[in-house]
């Protein structure tokens, strides 16, 4: 025998302090909420997806022309490549975003270029203690910009800016970067 109430004393103890147990581990619990509900046959069905219209092929020959330009000069840079991209510069899908994990602090060369259009810009980011540490680079396309800035440990992403005139004529223009070390 083993008391005052038994067994069911215990076996009542024991659940008590496993339903606190869940009912605490259940409050800890995030609910996250996914927006607004899926359309149902009832409610109608979304609209139709957004298509970009398709490039004409002279623009897409430009566009080949100018991305084979664009390594070459982009290759002409130095040392091991910590992060590369490449995009268009305008037209339908303009821009491109890449980061990367920087390993060792220390200086880095940034060589930029664009061919196609007068100018792009191209924007580097890092995340600094306290924030983020922004850097805009004004490429003039007539030839290939390199730079040594100092980089910190951690990540560092790249994003090319694209023209802001939607309605302009697409040229197969493009832009890129090349981060090296060493």
């Amino acid at each position: 025998m083993l008391g005052l109430g038994g067994r069911k004393t215990v076996r009542g103890i024991v659940m008590f302090v496993l339903g606190v147990t869940l009912v605490v581990g259940l409050a800890a619990c995030a609910y996250e909420d996914e927006g607004d509900p899926l359309p149902t046959a009832a409610n109608g069905s979304p609209g139709p997806a957004r298509t970009l219209p398709a490039k004409d092929p002279d623009v897409l020959a430009a566009e080949a022309r100018n991305y084979a330009e664009l390594e070459q000069r982009l290759a002409a840079a130095p040392g091991s490549v910590l992060l590369a991209d490449a995009g268009p510069a305008d037209g339908p899908g303009v821009g491109f975003r890449k980061a990367a994990t920087v390993t060792a602090a220390g200086p880095y060369t940034v060589t930029t270029a664009c061919v196609g259009i007068p100018r792009a810009q191209i924007y580097l980011s890092q995340g600094i203690p306290g924030g983020t540490d922004y850097q805009m680079f004004e490429v003039e396309c007539s030839g290939t910009q390199t730079q040594v800035i100092q980089l910190q440990k951690g990540y560092i992403g790249a994003q090319l800016m694209g023209r802001r005139d939607p309605t302009a004529a697409w040229t197969g223009a493009v832009a890129g970067i090349r981060i090296t070390v060493g």
